[in-house]
């Protein structure tokens, strides 16, 4: 009787059976399949950590550009004058010379130091001319009436820093060529630097002193 067989030599000549055989050839091939798993594993990784990174960084952008707009927002509303009362001051020849402009700054906003200030008035020649004056609001220029008015906390020197809602005044020049006679208006722009503006108009009714403009 013959008998077959079964045992193979592998290639180092060591006898092997074809149940031996199969069982290496399954095991090399399960390797296979988990260094492939454990590459791509590692290839998700990778893609996750770029992905993360882009995603954290394009939120960091969004957040600095969301609370910069906050802020310049916050600048234009609250950083701003608002004018509670204006009157003539001199009068020359028929003509509104100086004005006083009582103002304070709008709630919410910072002490902010007059200097920083502007006012801009646009008038016209009896040509028909426009002119244009302009001026910063400076320490000098910053008065309180003692004998009619007072700031909000009883006193009649204003500081040069101001708080909000606390009151000031302030003289405008006009040039001639403004033309502030009666039935006229001049506007007014007043400016915070780095703040909002505020604009109104002169309406010039009468040219007596004292005479409300706004």
């Amino acid at each position: 009787m013959n008998f077959i067989n079964d045992n193979i030599s592998d290639r180092h000549g060591n006898t092997m059976s074809q149940h031996e055989i199969i069982t290496t050839k399954t095991n090399d091939e399960s390797g296979s399949i988990g260094i492939g798993a454990m590459i791509v594993f590692i290839a998700l990784i990778l893609v996750a950590a770029v992905a993360s990174t882009v995603i954290i960084k394009t939120a960091e952008e969004l957040q600095d550009r969301a609370e910069k707009t906050g802020d310049d927002t916050r600048d234009q509303i609250s950083g701003k004058l608002i004018i509670t009362d204006a009157y003539v001051a001199t009068v020359t020849t028929g003509a509104v010379t100086t004005v006083q402009v009582t103002v304070k700054l709008s709630s919410g906003s910072d002490a902010t130091a007059t200097s920083a200030m502007s006012w801009t008035t646009v008038g016209a020649t009896a040509a028909g001319a426009i002119c244009t004056d302009t001026g910063l609001i400076s320490a000098t220029d910053v008065e309180m009436d003692a004998a009619t008015v007072l700031l909000d906390d009883g006193t009649t020197n204003p500081s040069a820093t101001p708080n909000a809602g606390e009151q000031f005044i302030f003289t405008i020049t006009l040039a001639v060529c403004d033309n502030a006679i009666v039935g006229n208006a001049i506007p007014l722009t007043l400016n915070v630097a780095g703040g909002g503006d505020t604009r109104a108009s002169l309406e010039i009714e009468t040219v007596g002193i004292g005479d409300k403009l706004i």
